[in-house]
């Protein structure tokens, strides 16, 4: 095959008029666009109509083929603009005979792309009504027509606004668009490999230039990339060749700070699919401010040799920022994002203590209700041993706060609060003969072996049984399975419609969920755990909780103020109200498993933050320290922060 000729192009032109550069922003921007990928061609027609109801336009339309078959990858945005018609599926003669019929109508082609199938060349094209500027297009052009055509329109004084390569039996073609327009300097290039494309990348990139389009395609066996940068000011990013799983996660990952996507592309390199795109920033967030807080991250993901996390921030209600850093499976390069789910560990807690105050708001539960006994919630059901009186006397109110079993009940991290030798028995959760058994026998095991070993009420001792015997309680109550009640009426009510508890095995991980790394990481189950310790979720997902119990007006709460109050209440005089530990008015909790630790704090100054790892150090000296120093460093990185954007995420 004949090699394929690369274009270099550098226009001097200089940047002003209807094109100035974005200093400034709109932050509904970042809520006001839709990107799709892998669509079949009646799926992109049904998304287009759909989006077209919404009042959204299409801006961007991408083709291409995939181990034989079409799909189509586009965005839309919500905005006002000309009239637009928009087409797909159009052999190179039906193209010429809609842009001629287009143009006499009084619509100018803003976007073309081209794609291959069977053996043929197609189109999807975009165009607008009465579009200002005069435009030169052409299609079905050779590497080396394309490049007569570009120097020749570069003199005439015209710009590429668009460029699309395919490959037709081996060979590439191009369609493009120019207009005669002016703009910032403009450097673009085509058929370039990979290992190319990067160094062009990097190259353009550090004399100051801001990628702006990249379209991906297959020639030559091997996926080749045309792109178009620019000398601007603000924030762009681009990537070439990322995997299906890759291109979401970054497509999240950007959302979460405040970018949107600008071109996409697919292609089918005969190895595997995969993706290129650019994303620009429209959040108005500084570089230095997401700079900092990122690095401090990163720091101390290296310092524990933590492969993957994520967190998010919210500032007065609002989610302004969330990220992910390194990777949520590293054996399949993929990365982790803002997005990615976690083991929350002991966060699922808080979420058990909310869905006990919802029963107590519907009138369905009382906190002082006794759990255990003849006439109490669970009655007699669990164990085969009569029960003592410090059982019987156990309430709901205990639980929540910890006040249930004293130390006999507890998770062994304190010394025996009266200094007796049962400090050894350990959490009842992970005992060795038990560890496997479902509720009902772990409950029961618990009532026939364990006596508290204070009077119920004395003592406080944090304790993963207590809130396992709350969730039976959530079941008895509400006549359905201790998960789906949460969903149905904690999780739904707060927006979040993905959680779940997690799995105990690699191989049968949740949708979005993360691989966890350390000694003992696929050791746990975390169905048995369920309302203690059981939840996946990601840093966003936390955070949309969070502002949803938190009392505060800025978001409507999913329970009443003087019920969020009770809750937020530590009435037995210990450092926890029901679910969350409560030091002055702060809200927190932390979780950790063999390859998890999560975290979530909402601090009294508006500013709440949650983060997720997955991984945990073997160390136990790194073990005591990690959780303290990620808390300082997102604490640090917060208040480090000098210009909030107006934005909200959620």
């Amino acid at each position: 095959m004949k090699k394929i000729t690369q274009l270099l192009l550098l226009l001097l032109i200089p940047f002003f008029g209807n094109t100035q550069q974005r200093m400034s922003y709109n932050p509904k921007e970042i809520n006001s666009w839709s990107a799709k990928h892998d669509m079949t061609g009646q799926k992109y027609q049904e998304e287009y109509q759909k989006h077209k109801n919404k009042g959204f336009r299409l801006v961007y339309v991408d083709g291409y083929n995939v181990d034989g078959k079409v799909r189509f990858a586009a965005i839309w945005e919500k905005k006002n603009g000309p009239g637009l018609r928009a087409k797909h599926g159009l052999t190179g003669s039906q193209y010429q005979e809609e842009f001629t019929k287009n143009k006499k109508e009084g619509y100018k082609l803003v976007h073309v792309d081209g794609y291959s199938h069977n053996g043929k060349a197609y189109y999807a094209a975009i165009w607008h009504k009465n579009d200002n500027y005069p435009t030169r297009a052409k299609h079905g052009l050779s590497s080396t027509q394309y490049q007569t055509e570009a120097v020749k329109n570069h003199k005439d004084g015209y710009r590429l606004r668009h460029v699309s390569g395919f490959s037709i039996k081996g060979k590439d073609y191009y369609a493009a668009i120019w207009e005669k327009r002016q703009g910032p300097t403009q450097i673009t290039r085509h058929g370039l490999t990979r290992d190319q494309f990067r160094s062009e990348f990097k190259k353009h990139t550090g004399n100051g230039y801001k990628i702006v389009h990249i379209d991906s395609y297959k020639a030559s066996g091997q996926a080749r990339y045309a792109a178009i940068w620019e000398k601007k000011k603000g924030r762009y990013v681009g990537h070439s060749s990322l995997s299906p799983a890759n291109y979401q996660l970054r497509m999240e990952n950007y959302y979460y700070q405040g970018y949107k996507p600008i071109s996409i592309s697919g292609h089918d390199n005969a190895i595997n699919k995969g993706y290129t795109g650019v994303w620009e920033q429209v959040g108005g967030w500084k570089s230095s401010d997401t700079k900092q807080i990122d690095q401090k991250f990163r720091d101390l993901m290296k310092k524990y040799d933590i492969t993957g996390g994520s967190f998010a921030v919210v500032k007065d209600g609002k989610l302004v920022y969330a990220k992910g850093f390194g990777y949520s499976n590293k054996e399949k390069n993929e990365i982790a994002s803002a997005s990615s789910k976690y083991r929350i560990a002991s966060i699922s807690k808080p979420i058990t203590g909310v869905a006990i105050m919802k029963l107590v708001e519907d009138k369905k539960l009382s906190l002082d209700e006794k759990v255990f006994g003849s006439g109490a919630i669970l009655g007699t059901k669990y164990g085969s041993k009569a029960y003592g009186n410090r059982e019987k006397a156990i309430t709901v109110r205990h639980l929540l706060e910890h006040y249930a079993g004293g130390n006999s009940w507890d998770n062994n991290v304190d010394p025996n609060p009266d200094g007796g030798a049962d400090d050894d028995w350990g959490d009842p959760m992970f005992k060795s003969n038990i560890n496997d058994k479902g509720h009902a026998e772990t409950i029961g095991w618990l009532l026939d072996n364990r006596n508290p070993s204070e009077p119920v009420g004395t003592v406080e001792a944090y304790s993963n049984i207590g809130y396992c015997i709350l969730g039976r309680i959530i079941e008895q109550k509400s006549g359905q399975k201790y998960s789906d009640y949460v969903k149905q009426k904690v999780l739904k009510p707060c927006g979040i419609t993905s959680m779940d508890i997690g799995s105990g095995y690699k191989n049968k991980r949740k949708k979005g969920e993360v691989v966890y790394y350390g000694a003992g990481a696929y050791n746990v189950r975390p169905w048995r755990m369920d309302s203690h310790g059981g939840w996946i979720a990601s840093p966003v997902q936390l955070m949309r909780f969070a502002v949803k119990v938190d009392g505060d007006p800025v978001k409507k709460d999913i329970l009443k103020k003087s019920t969020v109050d009770t809750m937020l209440d530590p009435s037995l005089g210990g450092d926890f109200g029901k679910g969350w530990k409560i030091t002055g008015s702060l809200m927190k909790h932390g979780g950790s498993l063999p390859g998890t630790i999560a975290y979530i704090k909402l601090r009294n100054n508006g500013t709440y933050y949650a983060y997720t790892l997955n991984g945990r150090p073997s160390d136990e000296d790194d073990r005591d320290s990690i959780t303290g120093d990620f808390n300082k460093a997102l604490q640090d990185g917060i208040d480090e922060i000098k210009d909030w954007p107006s934005i909200d995420l959620f």
